[in-house]
């Protein structure tokens, strides 16, 4: 059996790192992530493309590793658009901050390889990732079918190279849980735990998807680490995301996030506790 380590993400607190639009007066910054993640009683932290990390400096980044090491986190990295440069930038980055999972999502704005160019551009570095013993792991982000991901991945056939899986990213495609679990759940190096709820609109005309509180939607997230416990590639760490709905006002959404985070923390590691990770 497979086991998992509970961590968090800079898209747990999507709102306290600040996004275009919504700029809170003192954002998150990397080492405020690791407090949260020793305040929250975790172990891992990924710092993804919202709070990136090739904007530090040499000397800041070389800081953030021994602040993390003093404080018993565990990082993993992450970044988009898997071009060359991109990838060996933060093959880097991570060997700095003894990362061992670099998760990718393949398209940037302005950039969306096709199937064959995916697979020469991830190709051509795996030769970098084993002499690192970095593993890297796309995420199943919305332009391709679960299929599709699982073919890049089986046609590369390295054990440095998974699958970020993240389950309601996939309904951008029309995908299930149950379809995304079935095609990806074997190569599965990481997961992004994101609850969910579907509702219909105020006029009744159409649907939306919202995020909720880990164990508060339609995701059986006990369902679905059981599987990974049992089918994933490898052990692998389960991350928190949210999709929290912004409120009226700067101070009351990051009330709520903050909240969320916490709730959601508890709930997951009850599950994990549970199922003997």
């Amino acid at each position: 059996m497979k086991k998992t380590r509970l961590g968090i993400s800079s898209y747990s607190l999507t709102y306290a790192v600040g996004v275009p639009g919504f700029e809170p007066q003192m954002p998150l910054d990397a080492f405020g992530l690791v407090d949260k993640a020793v305040e929250l009683g975790v172990s891992v932290l990924q710092i993804a493309d919202n709070c990136p990390l090739d904007k530090l400096s040499a000397q800041r980044l070389n800081e953030l590793a021994e602040y993390g090491k003093k404080h018993g986190i565990e990082f993993e990295v992450g970044t988009r658009g898997i071009t060359n440069e991109r990838l060996k930038q933060y093959i880097q980055i991570a060997k700095v901050l003894d990362a061992h999972l670099l998760r990718v999502v393949i398209d940037a704005p302005g950039f969306e390889p096709d199937i064959d160019t995916i697979i020469e551009l991830i190709r051509a570095i795996l030769p970098q990732l084993e002499e690192t013993g970095i593993i890297l792991g796309i995420e199943n982000h919305d332009r391709f079918t679960a299929d599709i991901f699982a073919h890049i991945v089986k046609s590369i056939d390295s054990p440095y190279v998974g699958i970020v899986l993240d389950t309601v990213n996939s309904f951008s495609c029309e995908e299930n849980t149950e379809t995304v679990l079935k095609h990806l759940a074997k190569y599965t190096v990481n997961f992004h735990v994101k609850d969910y709820t579907i509702k219909r609109i105020e006029n009744s005309m159409g649907l939306i998807v919202i995020g909720t509180p880990a164990g508060q939607g339609r995701l059986n997230i006990p369902e679905v680490e059981r599987r990974l416990m049992s089918e994933a590639m490898c052990d692998y760490s389960s991350i928190l995301e949210l999709w929290m709905p912004q409120a009226e006002d700067i101070g009351t959404t990051l009330f709520n996030e903050d909240h969320w985070v916490r709730e959601s923390i508890v709930y997951l590691k009850n599950v994990i506790t549970e199922l003997g990770s």
